[in-house]
């Protein structure tokens, strides 16, 4: 029996009223992620705070491949993209993305570290000892590469508490 997501209104209105996707494709017999994939598609969920993480925000080039060894997707990786993505306001994050960000923030904080990036490290991203030069920002942000300005420059640096 073929899985059927009802149209783009109905899945609209069920997630205003609260919905998470995971429940939306439980009733339809099929997938959050499917769900996900037709509101994305369908232009209500907005990609642009991903993209602008990962283009703007990462300042490396992070390994990438389809194959063991990207970095892309270890433990470190997603714990940045996610508190970016809740420093940014993205509404799309999960709970617990949520408090994966917020562990994250505590963990640095206490213990004064700086996400950092070795291409030809094992997983490529480490938390450092943060030195004087990082000053507030969360990412050892390389020298060679100008700093991003307004909200973007918020999300990366650490508030006073």
């Amino acid at each position: 029996m073929e899985k059927r997501l009802p149209d783009l209104n109905t899945l609209i209105r069920l997630s205003q009223q609260g919905l998470t996707d995971e429940q939306i494709g439980s009733r339809y017999g099929t997938t959050g992620q499917a769900v996900n994939k037709a509101l994305t598609l369908g232009g209500y969920y907005r990609r642009q705070v991903s993209k602008t993480v990962i283009t703007e925000l990462i300042p490396w080039d992070v390994l990438t491949t389809q194959e063991k060894g990207s970095h892309h997707n270890t433990y470190l990786a997603k714990q940045l993209r996610a508190y970016l993505r809740a420093a940014l306001g993205d509404e799309t994050v999960k709970d617990t993305h949520l408090t994966a960000a917020a562990r994250f923030e505590k963990k640095i904080r206490r213990e004064g570290l700086v996400v950092t990036y070795d291409r030809d490290r094992e997983g490529g991203f480490a938390l450092e000892p943060r030195k004087p030069e990082d000053g507030a920002l969360i990412v050892r942000w390389p020298k060679d590469r100008p700093l991003p300005e307004g909200a973007h420059l918020s999300a990366i640096t650490l508030a006073d508490e």
